[in-house]
């Protein structure tokens, strides 16, 4: 595998067999046909769903809706629009969903801000028989969800390192930037960089660091690590947070497209660097599907169909050469629905 492989955004293929299944059955409810809908069967039409997220704004999670909302329409269900507080607070999000459950929904869509907190207030829902989603952050307790939809963020963070592994000639030094080294999120996607570079004996870790989440601690950190390693040749990066703080640094040491970086996420920030090449390659993830998948299973629910208690949502890696074309923007995430 060499770096001129990586022209388009490549699918990781396992993430892609976990959930065939699921897309080409909602890609053919979501076309544009405006008269098409309400063939979901007696139990899905009519039936109203929930969205409640972490944060409002938020690309991600408006395109998480907007799957579940232009997938919903076609099987006639009754999608809401996403609920959320302006800042990832579960307090705040914990009275929104339980405003929301008042209404009596037949299923929610629920990004929890937190693993344990964010249980409590589906916790009535659940003994009244409401169908649970939880999608992108995983709640502790698997019986208050009825499946899990997120991407595979180890399978991600091993195809991401391997394209960075190879794009460096496969040997030299690297460094890996994270956050909230407790997040299983973060956690993933540090291992699965980790293992991939087993097959990448001449590729020496010199750090792996997890910085407070604050742009100029973030930005300190990689130009510390630029220092104390002269001879750095790449930089993963865990989340556009970081990318966007060790870009400044990057900067500054006057080694842009020196020391290549890897990030995730393909939202407005990790573009921009892409299109400046300061970011050579990021892991996009799909939200739209995930909303797409969200409602498949809710509908198998519905109908007394088999449910999947773990759904790895499609991911795609996104380049600097291709962050422009048509088929790269297509992976961009939008605060509005198309």
């Amino acid at each position: 595998m060499n770096a001129t492989s990586f022209r388009r955004p490549r699918r990781v293929m396992l993430a892609l067999a976990a959930t065939a299944l699921f897309v080409v059955p909602l890609a053919a409810c979501s076309s544009d046909d405006p008269e098409a809908g309400g063939d979901g069967g007696d139990a899905v039409t009519g039936a109203s769903i929930a969205i409640a997220g972490p944060q409002s704004g938020d690309p991600y999670y408006v395109q998480v809706a907007c799957g579940a909302q232009a997938a919903g329409k076609k099987l006639g269900m009754e999608v809401g629009e996403l609920q959320a507080p302006q800042n990832q607070n579960q307090a705040q999000l914990t009275t929104i969903v339980q405003n929301v459950l008042t209404s009596a929904p037949d299923a929610l869509i629920y990004t929890p801000a937190d693993p344990v907190a964010g249980g409590i207030p589906i916790q009535t829902a659940r003994e009244d028989g409401v169908t649970v989603i939880d999608v992108d952050a995983q709640l502790d307790d698997e019986n208050l969800y009825d499946s899990f939809v997120a991407s595979n963020h180890y399978e991600g963070a091993k195809e991401i390192t391997a394209y960075l592994a190879d794009l460096i000639g496969g040997e030299g030094q690297i460094a890996a930037i994270g956050s909230l080294a407790t997040n299983p999120i973060t956690q993933a996607r540090i291992k699965g960089f980790e293992d991939a570079l087993k097959d990448y004996p001449d590729i020496e870790v010199v750090s792996i660091s997890y910085p407070e989440i604050s742009a100029d601690v973030i930005q300190a950190n990689a130009a510390s690590t630029l220092v104390k390693y002269p001879d750095l040749k790449a930089i993963y990066t865990t989340n556009y947070l970081n990318s966007t703080g060790a870009a400044v640094a990057l900067r500054n040491a006057g080694v842009v497209g020196d020391v290549k970086m890897v990030s995730w996420d393909a939202g407005a920030a990790n573009v921009e660097l892409l299109q400046e090449g300061v970011l050579q390659a990021t892991v996009a993830q799909q939200p739209y599907a995930m909303g797409e998948l969200a409602i498949e299973q809710i509908a198998n629910q519905l109908n007394g169909d088999e449910v999947e208690k773990t759904v790895d949502a499609p991911v795609e890696i996104l380049t600097s050469e291709d962050v422009d074309s048509p088929e790269g923007q297509k992976l961009w995430y939008k605060t509005e629905c198309n």
